[in-house]
């Protein structure tokens, strides 16, 4: 039996479930995190997008939270959140850099 199969399994209604083998199960598990993760990503891409589009303003919304809770039906904070999730993270340099930067100086 492969565990980490992503070959798509059956798609059985919330009553077929105990009818699903336990493969079946297994690979539902790994294809349904794969495509939420596919999901995120793409939400990510779009909010960010939106954001630096200025998308808000241009659609007569007074920020991207006014707009993502009332286009998406989301609560104010789970709004935020995407927002925040969705902004470029900086990239920690490692401590191996700043020690060649420090050697180089």
């Amino acid at each position: 039996m492969t565990t980490h199969s992503t070959a798509l399994a059956p798609t059985a209604p919330a009553s077929g479930w105990p009818e699903l083998t336990d493969v079946d199960l297994l690979r539902t598990l790994v294809e349904t995190e794969r495509r939420r993760r596919r999901l995120d990503a793409a939400m990510r891409a779009a909010v960010a997008e939106a954001e630096r589009r200025g998308l808000a303003a241009d659609t007569g919304y007074r920020d991207t939270v006014e707009l993502l809770t009332d286009l998406l039906r989301i609560s104010t904070h789970e709004a935020r959140r995407r927002i925040e999730y969705a902004a470029p993270q900086p990239r920690p340099r490692s401590r191996k850099v700043w020690r060649v930067l420090a050697a180089a100086s």
